[in-house]
């Protein structure tokens, strides 16, 4: 089984194969925020690359959000496209769950990913247990969480950078390794095909998640 990976949610997207249980090949786009003319001639270079035509794909697995609005919907509208012109099937993948099983890790996660100006999605995981839904919040509002817990957890995504000068106030916070900061099309793939594979063509939507407002006359600004 063939599956192709989509992932569109940062500036800087990409694709890649997995293959019976094993990565083939990952590609990321060049240039920032040109999803629209890159992610189609990525993608077919990727197959070329492989020695693969069009038609050998079983499965489309595209990252669903949360993430870039225009991004995430070029990168929808490109996997639908591909699928029914190929009559192959189309799974959605939540972003911040794809951070999480890419950490080999069994204590408490957070995944922080950049939203805009200071504001961060965030998810709680206890395990690979969320611990509710993905929120968008102040990344000062996120800081104060993580510190009033006082539990250890690790901190992933590229949102986490935003936390990294104030881990020293708070030593059970901890920053993953490098390679946590970037989006992993990789990942989208594998969990495509290790999840459910039921045919989201037709109604498989990006995740858009709404900012929290807050009173900010008490709120402490990050340093």
């Amino acid at each position: 089984m063939i599956t192709l990976g989509v992932d569109t949610s940062v500036s800087l997207g990409g694709v890649a194969l997995w293959r019976d249980g094993e990565g083939v090949a990952e590609m990321m786009m060049e240039s920032p925020l040109s999803h629209a003319e890159e992610l189609l001639p990525l993608l077919l270079r990727l197959l070329e690359q492989c020695g693969l035509e069009r038609d050998e794909i079983d499965l489309v697995s595209v990252n669903v959000g949360p993430g870039s609005f225009t991004g995430l919907r070029i990168g929808l509208a490109t996997a639908k496209g591909f699928c029914h012109a190929l009559g192959v099937p189309l799974v959605g993948i939540d972003g911040m769950f794809v951070y999480r099983a890419r950490l080999d890790a069994k204590e408490r996660v957070c995944v922080l990913l950049r939203n805009r100006r200071d504001l961060l999605y965030a998810r709680w995981f206890v395990g690979m247990k969320p611990q509710g839904e993905t929120m968008v919040l102040p990344a000062a509002k996120a800081w104060e969480r993580l510190v009033g817990e006082r539990k250890d957890v690790t901190i992933i995504g590229d949102g986490a950078l935003a936390l990294r000068d104030l881990l020293g106030e708070a030593p059970w916070v901890r920053l993953a390794s490098a390679e946590m900061y970037v989006p992993s099309p990789m990942w989208i793939a594998r969990l495509g095909e290790e999840g459910d594979q039921k045919d989201r063509l037709y109604d498989l939507e990006p995740a858009y998640v709404e900012p929290i407002l807050f009173k900010t006359n008490n709120t402490k600004k990050m340093r």
